[in-house]
């Protein structure tokens, strides 16, 4: 059976990842995390994810480096991160082996649009009052860098 996969890579590109999904699985849906730890782990205003099965992420090129948390109840939260540009990889409950949240924003630009829907939102009394104006058609939309 033919297998679909995604890759995707740091900023700097020393480490690069792929993810085996069966053929007959669809592409993973995005889910939104609003938690504290999250945001800061992201340097953003929530965390982009994918859910998919541990043992479907494979490093093909550098290895991450691991770093443990505690979530808002107490349990260990385990990142994984380019510790040369400080790209943010993954999440996962340390109680969880089986699946492992993968920061979409790392996935290449033609896998990440088959990721293109969004799911669920997690923690959303902790969004961002700004975020809900994203969809606003007020605010000004522009392709490519805002100076020069």
């Amino acid at each position: 059976m033919a297998q679909n996969y995604l890759t995707g890579a740091c900023l700097c590109k020393n480490i690069v990842y792929r993810i085996m999904l069966p053929a007959s699985e669809s592409f993973p849906k995005v889910i939104i995390c609003h938690c504290t730890n999250c945001k800061r782990y992201t340097g953003s205003s929530f965390s982009a994810n994918i859910i998919v099965p541990q043992s479907s992420l494979e490093y093909i090129k550098g290895s991450p480096k691991l770093y443990s948390d505690r979530g808002d109840k107490g349990g260990q939260v385990l990142r994984e991160f380019c510790s040369d540009c400080g790209t943010p990889f993954t999440s996962r409950s340390g109680d969880d082996k089986e699946v492992v949240a993968v920061k979409s924003g790392t996935l290449d630009e033609e896998h990440r649009l088959n990721c293109a829907k969004l799911s669920t939102e997690i923690y959303y009394h902790r969004k961002d009052k700004w975020v809900d104006d994203m969809g606003n058609e007020d605010v000004q939309r522009i392709n490519g860098s805002m100076g020069s």
